[in-house]
């Protein structure tokens, strides 16, 4: 099992329980609109307390389990304020096991470099700790920032999936880019 929390400079990246409710229920509200356009179709209790203390006791049982690991972001100068998240769902295929990655970053602390050392922290602890060394992200075609982000990050583009995602209501294209890394580092 990997750490519970990973320090950076700039950032400290935490697995939380159900004390940080109200502090992860913020975040989708102060983004509301911004998340919500590239993101899954919320159920309708979603912006409320009740149903993030069941998804962080959810995402606690995953991480105890070795199946998933959800990293909320926040500033070390700030260290009480979330401003985003990065996951990784562990797969297998045959002998591989594999990570797929999302993330996201407040509307105020984009373009900062956030998210890009956010999710190099947590591929480094995901090698370093469960051994996987694929990880694919899935990103809607028109999400300009987060394309940019996995091509920095060294992912390569694995195949188009039409009609594979339900976001507002309407059934979206995503493309998957995936990214292998070395098992030596």
């Amino acid at each position: 099992m990997g750490p519970k929390s990973i320090r950076s400079k700039r950032l400290i990246l935490k697995i939380e329980d159900t004390s940080a409710a109200s502090r992860v229920l913020d975040l989708y509200l102060r983004n509301r609109t911004v998340f919500e356009q590239f993101e899954p179709t919320r159920p309708r209790n979603f912006y409320t307390l009740s149903y993030h203390e069941e998804a962080l006791r959810r995402e606690l049982s995953a991480y105890n389990l070795g199946q998933f690991v959800r990293y909320y972001i926040y500033e070390s100068m700030f260290p009480d304020i979330i401003i985003g998240s990065v996951n990784f769902n562990f797969f297998s295929s045959g002998l591989v096991r594999y990570a797929e990655v999302g993330y996201k970053i407040d509307h105020l602390h984009q373009n900062r470099g956030y998210a890009y050392e956010a999710v190099r922290l947590g591929m480094e602890v995901l090698q370093k700790h469960y051994g996987i060394y694929r990880f694919d992200a899935r990103i809607h075609p028109y999400n300009y920032a987060s394309l940019r982000l996995a091509e920095k990050l060294g992912f390569t583009m694995y195949r188009y999936e039409p009609k594979s995602a339900n976001i507002l209501g309407k059934t979206e294209d995503l493309i998957r880019y995936s990214l292998t890394t070395s098992t030596t580092q």
